[in-house]
């Protein structure tokens, strides 16, 4: 794999940033395997994978904006049949923030002021933002991912509907 255009798939959970010596870093955490580390900053790494699946990063966030009417620390979907919801720790105007996909969540609460999340794989680790903005966040990406689905379930059955009318056109000429 090239270190410099890390694709996220199914198995990524979360990507971490680390700092060193003046330089900011993605740590990114997968259901197995040891971590894999980045030179870019999670947000680059985010808006990167959403070129990766054909659009901006700017225009997956006015896709969430316009579905769910958040306004700030915006959630995403990074791809166009929506296997990949990511929200963030942080605003994205800074380069230390976190982003976790939404899929591989399996419990979160409170612990000493901060957040204990544990993931798919039992991973459990603790960041530092409250509960309750971590649950905001949560909360507000699950939002997202409802509504594309309903979006996608209405897209489906518009479509389902008009190949069965299209169907129908064929059988009736036939009978002529």
């Amino acid at each position: 794999m090239n270190m410099f255009n890390y694709k996220i798939t199914n198995d990524t959970m979360y990507v971490k940033c680390i700092e060193e010596r003046g330089y900011y870093y993605s740590k990114i955490f997968e259901t197995t395997g040891e971590p894999i580390i980045v030179p870019h900053t999670p947000n680059k790494l985010i808006s990167d994978n959403c070129k990766l699946h054909s659009q901006t990063y700017v225009a997956r966030k006015e896709f969430s904006k316009l579905l769910t009417g958040v306004s700030s620390k915006l959630p995403i979907i990074l791809d166009i049949f929506g296997t990949h919801t990511f929200f963030c720790s942080h605003s994205d105007r800074v380069s230390y923030n976190e982003w976790f996909n939404l899929r591989h969540i399996k419990t979160y609460g409170a612990y000493k002021g901060m957040t204990r999340i544990t993931f798919s794989n039992n991973e459990v680790i603790t960041i530092d933002i409250s509960q309750r903005s971590f649950n905001n966040q949560y909360m507000n990406a699950l939002r997202l991912n409802y509504l594309f689905t309903l979006e996608m379930n209405k897209y489906k059955k518009k479509k389902s509907d008009v190949e069965t009318q299209v169907f129908s056109v064929v059988e009736d000429t036939e009978k002529y």
